[in-house]
């Protein structure tokens, strides 16, 4: 790997995958507090802030590598599924398989959004930086 390349460590890796997690776990904990609330809503509002935490992860990760940008968020969203499992079997009451489907399916979704919305950053121009060109002619 040369000086510019970049890729995320382990450490990152966990990182991003406990903080994922962590959207899901604080979502767990105002759950019970939202007694009149319609199930199908619930489970939709669950959906949508698990995918959230997982792009947010990923895009987060991959901002730290210069490649490789989908394997990244790939990695990620399987770890962190995996830390899901993990906290599913140890504090959940009723893990059912559904569920670790549809985490799955989540996670990877998000860890590849997230992947290309930093992939997308990366190779977008910078807005701010004049152009080379744009100096020389104001310089001229």
């Amino acid at each position: 790997m040369s000086e510019r390349e970049r890729a995320p460590n382990l450490y990152d890796y966990m990182a991003g995958a406990m903080l994922a997690n962590g959207f899901v776990w604080i979502w767990a904990q105002i759950l019970p507090h939202l007694k009149g609330v319609p199930a199908t809503l619930l489970a939709g509002a669950s959906y949508i802030i698990y995918l959230a935490g997982s792009i947010t992860t990923s895009y987060l990760v991959c901002k730290r590598t210069s490649s490789k940008h989908l394997l990244v968020g790939i990695k990620l969203a399987a770890l962190t599924w995996v830390f899901s499992l993990f906290l599913m079997l140890n504090i959940a009451a009723n893990p059912t398989f559904g569920l670790a489907i549809a985490l799955f399916t989540i996670f990877m979704g998000g860890g590849i959004a997230g992947a290309y919305v930093a992939l997308r950053s990366t190779l977008r121009p910078r807005r701010d930086k004049p152009r080379a060109s744009e100096a020389n002619l104001k310089n001229s």
